[in-house]
């Protein structure tokens, strides 16, 4: 690892502060221009997913160390799952700060965390300055080609838009902008790998017990992504075999010694998927399959390409530290595509690597070429240009010209704040009425309501649904036909009064987005009581 200089650990601590602060712009805004009589949420993009997080915090602040499903109905016991928002949720109970405050903490300080640990990461393979800078803003602003896509058609064949704007996983700054878990997931991810390199080279058993410490991190945060971890290793340790033409009997010890460390979660997971019905038809149910090569390919777009050709320089130099960042890749592009249900998952974190060999395929092939180029040359001779500039010049255009997704999805993030969209915000009559709830009802009880409701009233209270989320609601299609059956007119009340049982449904959330579902009337209903109601929303304890 090379010593970095405490002038250089300043300057990329600055630029990483500027990048959280960048970050904090929508929520500013959002926060700022609330429309008069609604509350901003305190999310930018996908709170359908950030809701949930805040759910298992509120689980945390009400003393739980145990995560229970809360966007489901049926009963189950709770597990050592979500362990990172229940412990942020502790820590809102112990200092008396908002959860959505803490939350907002907790992305900063991991974001903060990401980028140190993606820089010393760089430094492990880049000795030369210079391009540890370039390799340094990829990592913090670099993007794809969706934005071009999108100018150009708004989807790609098949229906699904650039990945750029939606599988946050694939980039670091995608990361930082909105969950603390992928940041810290990431930043853990390249602890376990410098960790395990350092071990590798120097053959200190601290390395392998810090790789092991965060590994068990890794694992609690996002054990999906296991797999690439696993891959990437032992492909490095294949392509060491191939080097040295023995075997790295050390390195195998090593990777035995580090795998083993996950042996205890492993068996419980193993066994809350066998003895918990309702958490293992969860896990089962957690399907996010890969999309076709060519969206990574456009998701990643000048980076990938420029990182064909540090690929071929490391494969030429034959060193033993740089095949690392050849393992890696080639371990994401096998695990993308193997035949499990976590597929995209594997792409976590592979946005450093590329982005080390993208600066090396700038500056060993791309730079040098503009450099000795013809065009170079006759511009240097008519203009009086010092091919030097010249070379700066093209460096800056296209490490700039990586960076415009991340532009459009921090502008239409704001914009979206600004303009007071409808999914940001909630009115203060909805606000008021699950405010009663978790006055007057338990966290046991479970609502009947709309989806969008259902999606932000556990994270608001931590209290449960019938449903709320695509992946945490059990069966969900069943359970968005039952809605539609109850809200629907012609139904008769028979029908209703057995969803409401089979379900030990405790309470009707009644408001604009409800009726909207049909043109069912509770008023009047024998097995419903109106127990909360004002300008919008009106609550029915059922019966």
């Amino acid at each position: 690892m090379p010593c970095l200089s405490r002038t250089e650990l300043y300057k990329v601590t600055a630029v990483a502060i500027l990048v959280l602060v960048i970050s904090c712009l929508p929520y500013a805004l959002g926060y700022a221009f609330a429309p008069p009589g609604w509350e901003f949420g305190g999310f930018i993009i996908n709170a359908e997913d950030a809701n949930t997080y805040l759910a298992a915090m509120q689980q945390g602040a009400q003393g739980a160390w145990r995560f229970r499903l809360l966007y489901t109905p049926e009963e189950h016991p709770g597990a050592f799952l979500y362990l990172f928002y229940l412990l942020l949720g502790h820590l809102s109970a112990l200092t008396g700060l908002s959860l959505i405050l803490i939350y907002h903490l907790a992305r900063l300080f991991c974001g903060l965390a990401l980028l140190m640990m993606a820089y010393f990461f760089v430094a492990y393979f880049i000795r030369w300055r210079a391009v540890r800078w370039i390799a340094c803003l990829l990592v913090c602003f670099s993007s794809g080609l969706g934005w071009l896509v999108l100018l150009i058609s708004p989807t790609l064949p098949g229906g699904i838009s650039p990945i750029d704007f939606w599988l946050m996983d694939a980039y670091t700054f995608f990361s930082v902008l909105l969950f603390p878990h992928f940041s810290l997931a990431m930043a853990s991810l390249l602890a376990v790998f410098i960790a395990t390199l350092l071990y590798f080279r120097a053959g200190r058993t601290r390395y392998l017990m810090w790789a092991s410490v965060a590994l068990w991190v890794l694992f609690l945060v996002n054990p999906k992504i296991l797999p690439v971890v696993a891959a990437a290793l032992v492909g490095y340790w294949v392509l060491l075999f191939g080097l040295r033409r023995t075997l790295p009997w050390r390195e195998m010890w090593g990777l035995i010694v580090l795998g083993s460390s996950l042996t205890p979660w492993l068996a419980y997971y193993g066994y809350v998927l066998v003895s918990n019905p309702v958490l293992g038809l969860l896990i089962k149910q957690d399907i996010t399959l890969s999309p076709p090569p060519l969206y990574y390919i456009m998701g990643y777009g000048l980076v990938f390409l420029l990182a064909i050709g540090g690929a071929i320089h490391v494969a030429r130099q034959r060193q033993e530290r740089e095949f690392f960042l050849l393992a890696w890749p080639l371990a994401a592009i096998l695990t993308l595509y193997l035949p499990f249900q976590t597929q995209r998952r594997m792409i976590t974190g592979l946005h450093v690597p590329l982005c080390i060999l993208a600066s090396l395929g700038l500056f060993k092939y791309v730079l040098p070429a503009v450099y000795h180029s013809r065009v170079s040359r006759v511009i240097s001779r008519t203009l009086s240009y010092d091919r030097r500039r010249l070379r700066l010049f093209v460096l800056n255009l296209i490490v700039v010209a990586t960076f415009p997704s991340s532009l459009y999805l921090l502008a239409s993030a704001s914009l979206a704040a600004l303009q007071g969209h409808p999914t940001l915000f909630h009115t203060e009559a909805e606000n008021q009425a699950i405010d009663w709830l978790a006055e007057n009802s338990q966290p046991t009880d479970t609502i009947l309501c709309s989806y969008w409701v259902g999606n932000y009233i556990p994270a608001r209270i931590g209290h449960r649904v019938f449903w709320g989320h695509w992946n945490l609601t059990l069966d969900f299609v069943s359970k968005r036909q039952l809605v539609e059956v109850f809200f629907h007119t012609q139904t008769d009340d028979r029908v209703r009064r057995k969803i409401l049982e089979e379900y030990d449904i405790a309470y009707l959330f009644y408001g604009p987005q409800e009726r909207a579902l049909g043109d069912f009337n509770p008023e009047d209903r024998p097995y419903l009581m109106k127990t909360f109601s004002n300008s919008e929303i009106n609550i029915y304890r059922v019966l």
